[in-house]
């Protein structure tokens, strides 16, 4: 009589190990401090088309987490991830080009990416959406805009977006002057514990929120 083998169910679910537990595994190495381990887990799942897995490796490379700082690598990833529609990496990339970090500056590419990821509902890219309306970088100067794309992610809670509504309301730019409007939304930034937005409370003279 030939006695059947049966393997225990952790080795089983060991060996199916899917892309995205190993990128829970890799951020658990990370938030552990073990970050070069965790940049070669990310790396695993990264390389199998895991665009959360692209979009953290390219973060360690931008920061120089687990590896040596490589903005040309960080790129790379970021640029993979966003192409994927992962809308985090698609505003990081966006900040990349506009600072030339990585790559050739380049306003218009950067518009492109945070347009991209406002559109699918990333707050801080409606922030920095904003920013190139109001600077006219990568598009037309418009501050009306520019004050929908801060009031979007205000609502989100976006403290730098309340911030940049507040003050779009303090000097009447794209919205009519309102200065209870701006106190409203400046100390929402404030109560985040934004630092502009505390000093613009105190410089104004207005009771911080409690």
């Amino acid at each position: 009589m030939k006695t059947r083998l049966f393997l225990p169910l952790a080795v089983l679910l060991t060996a199916c190990t899917t892309t995205d537990e190993k990128v829970a595994q890799a951020t658990h190495l990370f938030n552990s401090g073990r970050e070069a381990e965790a940049v070669a887990v990310y790396r695993e799942a990264a390389m199998a088309g895991h665009h959360e897995a692209q979009l953290q490796l390219a973060k360690c490379y931008d920061f120089g987490k687990g590896v040596p700082q490589d903005l040309h690598e960080a790129v790379r990833w970021y640029t993979m991830a966003a192409e994927a529609g992962n809308t985090n990496a698609q505003d990081n990339l966006g900040t990349c080009y506009v600072s030339g970090t990585g790559v050739e500056k380049d306003l218009f590419k950067a518009f492109y990416w945070y347009d991209r990821a406002a559109n699918a509902g990333n707050p801080s890219a409606m922030n920095n959406l904003g920013l190139c309306y109001r600077n006219g970088e990568g598009t037309i100067k418009d501050d009306t805009k520019a004050a929908t794309c801060f009031h979007r992610a205000a609502l989100l809670g976006n403290a730098n977006a309340q911030y940049n509504l507040g003050r779009c309301y303090y000097h009447g730019l794209g919205v009519p002057q309102d200065s209870e409007q701006a106190r409203f939304w400046v100390s929402k930034a404030a109560a985040q514990q934004h630092k502009n937005a505390i000093l613009f409370m105190a410089d104004n003279h207005w009771q911080m929120p409690q």
